[in-house]
């Protein structure tokens, strides 16, 4: 079996903090010895490692305002099975794609707008935590100040599996290709026959 083109991250704990949830401001904290004092808020409930297929389309939502490593060089991934899930709960609650992005993926607005979507195939190696997700409640990291959150609880859906790919900033570059950004709308289009645009 390849060695994953991120397998080195695997060896450090705090990419596994991360995708339970724990704030990257906050980890020198948590490795202290008040470690109980750092917020853990949204993340996936029981992380496990897994491999991703070489050959497979992957999703990301993004802020489209954002640069090219905080969007393809985001750690928060979906295989496509995940995101037909998303895209198949739009009609019956009347959400666009995006709204019903941020409500399954339990992603407040002041944490990423989600009006962009980012798809590419893994052509490396890539190794991934995978999980269920955790619900995300106003706190230190949420503060719910938008009025599109209007400071209210993300509860998320545990039927959607998400990913999150440690390190992936330094190896996206090298790790993907027919790498593709655009806006949630454009994209929805495709799928018109099922999803509000």
């Amino acid at each position: 079996m390849a060695v994953p083109t991120n397998a080195s991250a695997f060896e450090k704990p705090h990419w596994l903090l991360l995708a339970k949830g724990f704030n990257w401001s906050q980890l020198n904290t948590y490795f202290s010895a008040r470690g109980g004092m750092v917020e853990r808020n949204g993340g996936i409930e029981n992380p496990n490692r897994t491999s991703l297929y070489i050959g497979t389309y992957y999703y990301r939502f993004v802020d489209l305002t954002a640069k090219p490593d905080n969007q393809q060089g985001g750690g928060w991934w979906l295989d496509t099975d995940q995101l037909m899930k998303i895209m198949v709960a739009c009609p019956s609650r009347g959400l666009n794609l995006s709204q019903m992005a941020r409500a399954f993926l339990a992603v407040p607005w002041e944490w990423n707008h989600a009006d962009g979507i980012v798809q590419a195939v893994v052509r490396k190696p890539l190794d991934a935590y995978e999980g269920r997700g955790r619900p995300v409640r106003p706190g230190k990291t949420y503060v719910g100040v938008s009025p599109i959150d209007a400071g209210g609880n993300y509860p998320g859906n545990p039927d959607v599996i998400q990913l999150f790919i440690p390190d992936m900033k330094s190896v996206w570059k090298d790790a993907l290709s027919h790498v593709s950004v655009q806006p949630v709308y454009e994209f929805a289009k495709g799928y018109r026959n099922f999803i509000r645009v």
